[in-house]
C-alpha cells in the first residue's frame, strides 16, 4: 500500500516513496527507448527533454520534467525518517518542504553513486564509510587516488560483467547505504519556523517585505560535534589534480540562492569555503542569474564581493579560478573569472566563441536576429503596460538589450498576486503569438520579468561549451514554480530545489561529505574561536577574509540591482 494517511504512514510511507520511484524508473526505461527507435529510424530527433513518453507517470503528472537520473527515493525517505522521525508524528503530516527535502537528497545521492559506474571511492571508511584498496585521503582530508583521477578504483570500472542485474542492484544498494551514512553524520537539514508548508512557494516571494514588517528571526546556526579549530589551521592548499565522484558543473540561480534577494555575496563564509573546495576538486561552477549588465563585470563582482575577496586570499590556482564562470541575463552574457580574481567576458564569435560554439542547437543565442529580439521585447513592454494600468500597480518599467523588467517605485510594494497575473498574463499572450525564440516571463518576488532565452539555454550552453553531460550537470535554485525563472532547467539537468542560501549551503554540504569529504575538512571554524573573534573572520592560509569588512565596503557604495546604476550613500 502507498499513502501518506498519518496514521498509516509507519507502515506506507516507504511504500510510498518505492512506488513513485518505480513510476520513475519506468518514465526513463520508456524515454530511453522512445529515443533509440526515433534514433534507429533516421527520424529528425527532438530533444530527450520534448519527447512525449506515454508512460503512467506522465498521465499522472503531465507536466512532468526530464529524469536524467535515477532517483532512490525509497532510501531517501527512510535516512530522512531515522533522522527526523517523521512517522512517528501523531498530529502533523508531512510537508510539502519535507517533500522537497527528501527529493534534494535523493538527486544527491543519486548523482554522487550513479547506476553503472563500477565501484564509487564512496567504498571507504571514513567516519564510518569504509575505504577503497587504492583510496587515501591527503592530510587536509580530501580524496587522493593512486594514479586514478576520476576517485574510483580502475579494477571495479567493468564491474557489470562481473554478475547479472540482481548482483548490481545489491552493490547499488550497499554503496547507497554508505553514502546515507555519511549524510546522517551532518547536522540537520536547515528548516525554518516560518516555512508555509502548505503553498510550497519560493523563497523570493517570502523574502519581499515591507519596509515596516517586523525583522524575521535570526536562524539559530546547529554545529556539529566534531566542530574543532585545529582543522582550518590544518587545512593546507589542497591538492588540484583530484576529482569527486557527483555532478561535474554546478549552476546556480543568484537571488535567494547564494545571496538573499536584492543583496550581495557578503557573510557566508562556510558557503564560499564550500564553493572553493568544489573548485579546487575539479567542479565546474556557474551563476546562472537573470541580473543582466551586458559585460559590464564590475556590476557582477559587486554582486559577488564577499566570495571573490574569499578566492584571493585563498590563492586560488589558475586552472582553478577558470573553472568559475556567470552568465547573465540568463543567458545571454557569459563572463569567466580570471587569474586577476576579476570576470572577463568570454569570447562570443569566432575560434573558441561561445556563441560559436555553440550554434549547432536552434535556440543558442547564437542563432538569434535582432527583429526576433525586438518582437518579444516590444510585445512584453505592451502587456507590461497593460497590466501596470489594469491593476494601478505602483511601479515602473524599464527595457533593456534582452529584458524587460516591471520594478515597484521607491519604498513601494507589489502585491505577489499582481506579479503573478502579470506573469501569466505574458507568458500566455507570447505563446499565443508564437514567439520563435525561447523567452522566460518570471516573478522575481519583488518585480517581474521578460528575459529573451532562459535558464534552460543558459545550462544548455555550459554544457556544450565544457562538454559536460546533462546528467553530470546539477542546477541549484528557489524559482521551480510555473512562473519562476529556474522552472526551465529541468529540461535539460538534475535540480535541485532550495529555498535560501542557508539551504543552498547546506546542500553544498552534502554534497562533499556524500563524496568523502571527512566531516572534520568541512568545519569552517569552532563555537570556542567565534567567542574570541569576530564571526566574520575566516582564517585562509594565515590571513583572514573580513566579511563584515566586505559588507561595510558595499554599504558605503550601493547598487541598484534592477539598472546596474551605483549609489554613493551619504555618511554622518
Amino acid at each position: 500500500m502507498h499513502s501518506f494517511v498519518l496514521d498509516a504512514l509507519d507502515t506506507t510511507g516507504a511504500d510510498t516513496f518505492s512506488h513513485f520511484e518505480m513510476l520513475i524508473d519506468e518514465h526513463r526505461r520508456m524515454t530511453d527507448q522512445l529515443s533509440a527507435e526515433l534514433n534507429s529510424s533516421g527520424c529528425a530527433q527532438p530533444s530527450i527533454g520534448n519527447l512525449i513518453v506515454p508512460s503512467r507517470l506522465k498521465q499522472l503528472v503531465p507536466g512532468v520534467g526530464t529524469f536524467y537520473t535515477r532517483l532512490p527515493l525509497r532510501k531517501a525517505f527512510e535516512a530522512y525518517n531515522a533522522k527526523y522521525g517523521i512517522t512517528k508524528r501523531r498530529y502533523v503530516c508531512i510537508s510539502f518542504n519535507e517533500i522537497r527535502h527528501i527529493l534534494n537528497l535523493a538527486q544527491i545521492i543519486a548523482m554522487i553513486a550513479p547506476y553503472s559506474q563500477g565501484e564509487s571511492c564512496l567504498n571507504m571508511k571514513v567516519n564510518g564509510m569504509s575505504l577503497g584498496p587504492t583510496t587515501r585521503l591527503s592530510a587536509s582530508g580530501l580524496i587522493e587516488n593512486g594514479g586514478t583521477i576520476d576517485g574510483r578504483n580502475n579494477n571495479n570500472n567493468n564491474s557489470n560483467n562481473k554478475g547479472g542485474g540482481g548482483e548490481r542492484t545489491m552493490r547499488q544498494s550497499e554503496t547507497d547505504n554508505k553514502v546515507l551514512e555519511a549524510w546522517a553524520s551532518m547536522g540537520d537539514t536547515p528548516r525554518r519556523d516560518s516555512e508555509d508548508d502548505s503553498s510550497g512557494d519560493s523563497g523570493k516571494n517570502k523574502v519581499a517585505e515591507s519596509p515596516t514588517s517586523s525583522p524575521s528571526r535570526k536562524p539559530i546556526e546547529r554545529r556539529d560535534r566534531s566542530d574543532t579549530c585545529d582543522v582550518e589551521d590544518s587545512l593546507s592548499h589542497l591538492p588540484t589534480q583530484t576529482s569527486l565522484p557527483g555532478p561535474k558543473l554546478i549552476c546556480f540561480d543568484g537571488d535567494q540562492t547564494l545571496y538573499s534577494d536584492g543583496a550581495n555575496f557578503e557573510k557566508t563564509p562556510k558557503l564560499a569555503k564550500y564553493l572553493y573546495l568544489l573548485l579546487k576538486h575539479g567542479v565546474a561552477i556557474a551563476v546562472v542569474t537573470a541580473a543582466g549588465y551586458e559585460y559590464q563585470a564590475d556590476k557582477y563582482e559587486f554582486r559577488l564581493t564577499g566570495l571573490l575577496a574569499y578566492f584571493k586570499e585563498r590563492k586560488l590556482e589558475r586552472e582553478n579560478l577558470e573553472r568559475f564562470y556567470i552568465f547573465g541575463g540568463e543567458c545571454n552574457y557569459l563572463l569567466r573569472l580570471g587569474t586577476d580574481y576579476k570576470l572577463h567576458a568570454v569570447r562570443e564569435d569566432g575560434p573558441g566563441g561561445w556563441m560559436t560554439s555553440t550554434k549547432y542547437f536552434s535556440e543558442s543565442p547564437g542563432n538569434w536576429s535582432e527583429e526576433q529580439v525586438k518582437t518579444i521585447l516590444d510585445k512584453s513592454e505592451a502587456s507590461f503596460q497593460q497590466s501596470l494600468k489594469d491593476q494601478n500597480m505602483r511601479a515602473r518599467i524599464i527595457r533593456k538589450k534582452r529584458s524587460v523588467g516591471l520594478i515597484p517605485k521607491v519604498d513601494e510594494k507589489i502585491p505577489r498576486e499582481a506579479l503573478d497575473e502579470t506573469v501569466l498574463r505574458i507568458q500566455t499572450e507570447l505563446e499565443e503569438a508564437k514567439v520563435t525564440l525561447p523567452f522566460c516571463a518570471f516573478n522575481g518576488g519583488r518585480d517581474a520579468w521578460v528575459d529573451v532565452g532562459n535558464k534552460r539555454v543558459g545550462v544548455q550552453v555550459l554544457q556544450s561549451y565544457l562538454g559536460i553531460h546533462p546528467e553530470e550537470t546539477l542546477h541549484i535554485g528557489d524559482q521551480f514554480l510555473n512562473t519562476g525563472n529556474d522552472f526551465a532547467a529541468r529540461c535539460i539537468c538534475p535540480c535541485v530545489w532550495i529555498t535560501d542560501p542557508e539551504e543552498t549551503t547546506y546542500i553544498l554540504k552534502s554534497i562533499l561529505r556524500l563524496a568523502g569529504v571527512p566531516l572534520m575538512a568541512l568545519m569552517y571554524h569552532s563555537a570556542g574561536e567565534e567567542k574570541k573573534a569576530n564571526a566574520s573572520k575566516v582564517s585562509v592560509g594565515g590571513k583572514k577574509v573580513d566579511f563584515e569588512e566586505a559588507g561595510r565596503r558595499s554599504s558605503r557604495v550601493s547598487m541598484d540591482v534592477y539598472t546596474g546604476e551605483y549609489i554613493k550613500k551619504m555618511t554622518n
